[in-house]
């Protein structure tokens, strides 16, 4: 029986010695092996692989006191590239990242209209092609792509399970093996909504934490866990669905299989409908932009806008502790279109939430910064944490 413990080590140090450069450097061999506390030789050995592989490269010299010459290390974030890519059913949102899972370009496209996977999938290859083009990097250099979509995932294999209806066929698609036989490289695929909550530990309002949640209000409702510094996916991949979430015993009685019961009273399109339907604009939506008009009309102090206002933030209410309740977070990030008109909402749901809470169960309520960029930074690191594992870009955080 062999021990794998010497190569397990050496996995350790290689570790260490690339993460030094990448977030102190650039740095002499003596510095990295003092801050790694690791053997002047066995840090030459691990740089001279690193150097080989492009992980890092001589960036300098510097001479010592004594007038010694020393060649300083740095990590080289130019090696590679990724690309990231947001799926909705409105809009389509790509970016590349580097070794730092920094986003280097944006585009946005509207979802394409096309009535059979086949066609969207050899759509949104074309757009990949097109966008590395158009940002004149060399597709032999692309390392890996990230795709968040809505529904659920199983991010093991790569597969769309339940889709979003917004997408043409969009379940049971194999996305990861598709795209990975076009481009011959790894690709990932992760709910959106959880890829938003990565982007927020990442870049954003939840930097720091080990326990958070994202509610994601928008044409559909979803949210995403981190507890205990691991992102929470449920045993089918299923958790976070809080679109499904009931309120009532008569909700009891009622199918909510096409769309779940708080999508159906709180999403952006949910509301619209019930504004029309409790208003003489019932069954004429075609004036109304988007969910916007509903909480513009309130604060014109529309009646029937008001209500409407005021049950969404009640439900929403009643959602964000049942989370509370169940994960105990220190802070909850809202994000998604209906955001946009927090300042309609925010005031009257964190005074309810204050009002069920204690010292051990209260939690922060913000609306996120990044916006439409949390999905993309979330891909992006994920993505890169596939492909180079050895990179500590967060700390004390279990992405798989």
């Amino acid at each position: 029986m062999h021990s794998n413990v010497p190569s397990l080590r050496r996995e350790m140090n290689k570790s260490l010695v690339l993460n030094v450069p990448r977030q102190h450097g650039p740095l002499s061999r003596a510095q990295v092996a003092q801050k790694t506390n690791i053997t002047r030789a066995t840090v030459s050995g691990i740089v001279n692989d690193l150097l080989a592989d492009g992980a890092i490269y001589e960036s300098d010299t510097e001479y010592s006191s004594d007038g010694r010459k020393g060649v300083l290390l740095d990590y080289n974030g130019e090696l590679g590239y990724g690309v990231a890519i947001d799926l909705g059913g409105t809009k389509i949102s790509f970016a590349l990242f580097d070794g730092n899972a920094e986003l280097i370009a944006r585009k946005e496209i509207s979802t394409y209209q096309t009535k059979t996977r086949d066609a969207f999938i050899t759509l949104l290859i074309s757009s990949i092609h097109g966008l590395i083009e158009e940002c004149e990097r060399s597709v032999s250099s692309l390392q890996v792509i990230g795709i968040g979509t809505p529904g659920i995932v199983d991010n093991k294999r790569g597969i769309v399970i339940e889709g979003s209806p917004n997408l043409p066929e969009w379940d049971n698609v194999k996305l990861s093996e598709r795209l990975g036989q076009e481009f011959g490289i790894p690709v990932i695929l992760e709910n959106d909504v959880r890829a938003a909550l990565i982007g927020e530990i990442w870049q954003g309002k939840c930097k720091g934490l080990k326990n958070a949640a994202l509610i994601a209000l928008s044409t559909g409702i979803g949210s995403a866990l981190l507890i205990d510094g691991n992102i929470i996916r449920g045993s089918r991949n299923a958790a976070g669905e809080i679109g499904y979430m009931l309120f009532e015993r008569g909700h009891l009685r009622q199918d909510w299989s096409n769309k779940g019961c708080f999508e159906v009273l709180c999403s952006g399109s949910g509301l619209m409908e019930r504004y029309c339907s409790s208003t003489d604009k019932k069954g004429n939506t075609s004036k109304w932009t988007s969910s916007a008009d509903i909480f513009q009309c309130a604060a014109n102090e529309d009646p029937a806008a008001i209500a409407i206002v005021d049950e969404f933030t009640d439900y929403l209410s009643i959602v964000v502790l049942n989370l509370v309740f169940t994960a105990n977070p220190e802070r909850i990030v809202l994000m998604g279109g209906l955001t946009k008109s927090a300042d309609m909402f925010l005031h009257r749901l964190i005074g309810n939430v204050r009002k069920h809470t204690l010292s051990h169960t209260s939690v922060e309520i913000v609306v996120s910064d990044l916006k439409l960029l949390a999905p993309l930074y979330g891909m992006a690191l994920l993505a890169l944490n596939s492909v180079k594992p050895s990179l500590t870009l967060l700390k004390d955080i279990r992405l798989t």
